[in-house]
């Protein structure tokens, strides 16, 4: 999804990478591994945290933070140094890491959890300047903190930097000056809840000390104990993948970095899938660059799933290949191919990533949701029963729906606590309400919004609890509450399809037309069979933005799976009736009326924030016929 660039703030962005890590990469690629990961892991995470940092992303051996204070980045930069003075006393030379540092403060633009612009690139710039163990920032930075901390800041004047065009003021923190300097005093705050790359770490660490299976997202999942059917979590349903580090087809060894990166942010954004039990990147460079039977890799890591790639760069270009194996059978179950502009390395790196990883969830949910479908009736535990909850309803009918709920009542009643029974049914509820098969409407959404907060109480991070609420507050005309929610629910998980319809539904209704369509866009580019709700929404988007050939074309291919859905023939009809298809326009029409025999066209869209947009869609409806 495009960069929203109206969501700006202020912001000091702090980079930090290791100096000679190609070097020590080549000499011994594992040793250096492990150990940047417990330098991130228990000097790194810990720090960032305390001072109220963000990690956005890592790169290789690079790191990028976010901080709302310029204060709490330096009194954190000079802690990671510090840190790093002693984490290498008594290790022998050539296994020392050392940081370098820059900071720079500035207007950032901040998208799908990643920031964005001149700062970032200044701050990046920053860091190759400073010295092994030094910490250079920019005056912006400095001019916040010079009367605040009492640090033997060093000008270092005007420099020119690589791809700015003017030059920038500078300061350093010197590497004896911050062993001489005086303590900078930690500050308690809150807990964030992601790590991102330092929770890798952790679970890197302990997999290389005990081969634990481990989730490479905010969970530690620990060896399965013995228990009650209803204990088995998701984990236990065979969806454990392993993510193999692409490999760079380049020619230039350099570029492994970009390879890399993108390997661990697949296995990032992956872990963000509850439903998938996803190993750590570190438990995986063993079999990099090795050329062995996949069966044999999925037994050594103990995953039924192997995904492998290549990236190959093409001047100003890069090709990125993925494909998805069974290791069990050792064949290929999907495989596709990515090319994108390189512009900013970091958002290339990540878009790819993220587009990858919601491909390969949605793959793999339908993979458990076959081998659920394949179980006896009485060997099914409680996410089985969901499992085939989800599957019932997906045709869309008024008794699909009702069997839908009957299933996830009986796993509710397996598992009393599970948060994703409960995210489900509130969906059920939903489409009960919204489907026009309740003839207690805004009781069965008063259901869904009580199911759904009940999800989250369990499951603060369940995306589908919050995308329900989005669509149901938006249903009930709260647009800020919907709003809210559906950030929240992309904030969790940007890479989820069902995440990124559920947030194309709310700016719909409120009103934001072509961010409604882009990010329904990108759902579709990671699940093209989305279900006709999703469908529906879109193609009104489509006919309210006049590209009506868009919409026919999406609608008729959605109507034809689920034809007994109530409500995809009306955007149809309008849009034929728009084209001057008057005929075919008619005829969706009487198909319309026969499924909602008491419908009037000022009835229809009455979710609209704005009522021009409802009297547009009533317009089309009318050229169609409709009263």
């Amino acid at each position: 999804m495009p960069a929203d660039t109206s969501n700006r703030r202020l912001a000091t962005i702090l980079f930090a990478d290791v100096v000679g890590y190609s070097r020590m990469m080549r000499a011994d690629e594992e040793r250096t591994l492990v150990d940047l990961r417990a330098h991130l892991a228990e000097l790194v995470a810990p720090v960032i945290e305390r001072f109220h940092g963000r990690i956005v992303k890592t790169v290789g051996d690079g790191v990028m933070v976010e901080f709302g204070s310029a204060v709490e980045a330096v009194r954190s930069a000079v802690e990671l140094q510090r840190g790093m003075t002693e984490r290498n006393a008594g290790v022998p030379a050539d296994r020392r890491q050392t940081f370098r540092i820059g900071l720079h403060l500035g207007d950032v633009i901040a998208s799908d959890g990643d920031v964005f612009g001149d700062t970032v690139n200044v701050a990046a710039r920053l860091q190759g300047v400073a010295e092994p163990g030094a910490i250079v920032l920019s005056v912006a930075v400095y001019e916040q903190v010079r009367d605040k901390l009492d640090l033997p800041f060093r000008d270092l004047g005007n420099r020119s930097v690589k791809n700015i065009d003017r030059p920038v003021r500078i300061y350093a923190l010197d590497p004896s000056a911050l062993a001489e300097g005086v303590a900078v005093p930690a500050v308690q705050g809150r807990r964030h809840r992601r790590l991102t790359a330092a929770i890798a770490a952790v679970v890197a660490v302990a997999l290389a000390g005990a081969g634990a299976f481990a989730v490479y997202s905010d969970r530690i999942v620990l060896p399965a104990q013995e228990g009650p059917p209803a204990a088995r979590v998701p984990a236990e349903a065979g969806l454990s993948v392993a993510v193999l580090v692409f490999a760079n087809q380049s020619g230039d060894p350099g570029q492994d970095y970009f390879s890399d990166g993108l390997t661990e942010d697949i296995t990032r954004a992956l872990g963000r899938f509850k439903q998938l039990t996803v190993l750590s990147y570190g438990a995986v460079l063993p079999f990099r660059g090795r050329n062995l039977p996949l069966q044999d890799i999925g037994r050594a890591l103990n995953a039924r799933y192997i995904v492998g790639g290549t990236v190959r760069r093409m001047g100003p270009r890069v090709r990125v290949t993925t494909q998805l194996s069974d290791a069990m059978s050792g064949t290929q179950l999907w495989s596709e191919q990515y090319d994108d502009d390189l512009g900013d390395i970091f958002a290339v790196q990540e878009r790819i990533a993220r587009r990858i990883a919601g491909t390969l969830a949605t793959n793999l949910q339908q993979i458990a949701l076959r081998q659920s479908l394949r179980k006896p009736p009485d060997d099914l535990d409680a996410y089985d029963m969901l499992l085939r909850g989800r599957a019932m309803a997906t045709e869309a009918t008024r008794s699909g729906n009702r069997a839908a709920r009957e299933m996830l009542e009986k796993a509710m009643l397996m598992a009393p606590n599970y948060a994703d029974a409960y995210a489900e049914l509130a969906e059920k509820y939903f489409e009960r309400a919204t489907f026009g098969w309740s003839e207690f409407a805004r009781q069965d959404i008063d259901t869904a919004i009580r199911y759904a907060q009940k999800a989250i109480t369990l499951d603060d991070e369940s995306v589908l609890a919050h995308g329900v609420l989005a669509r149901a507050y938006a249903a009930t005309q709260k647009y800020d509450l919907a709003l809210a929610e559906s950030e929240r629910a992309l904030d969790i998980n940007p890479s989820d399809a069902d995440v990124l319809m559920a947030r194309a539904a709310v700016l719909l209704w409120t009103g934001r037309l072509e961010e409604s369509i882009a990010t329904a866009e990108a759902a579709l580019r990671l699940n093209p069979n989305v279900g006709p709700e999703a469908a529906l929404n879109l193609g009104i988007a489509y006919l309210l933005s006049r590209r009506y050939a868009d919409a026919v074309r999406l609608l008729e291919a959605v109507r034809a799976r689920f034809p007994a859905y109530p409500l995809l023939d009306l955007p149809l009809a309008g849009a034929y009736a728009e084209m001057g298809r008057n005929t075919e326009a008619s005829e969706a029409l009487a198909e319309g009326l026969r499924k909602n025999p008491h419908l009037d066209a000022a009835s229809f869209g009455t979710r609209f924030q704005d009522p021009v947009l409802q009297r547009r869609v009533e317009d089309s409806l009318r050229k169609a016929g409709l009263n």
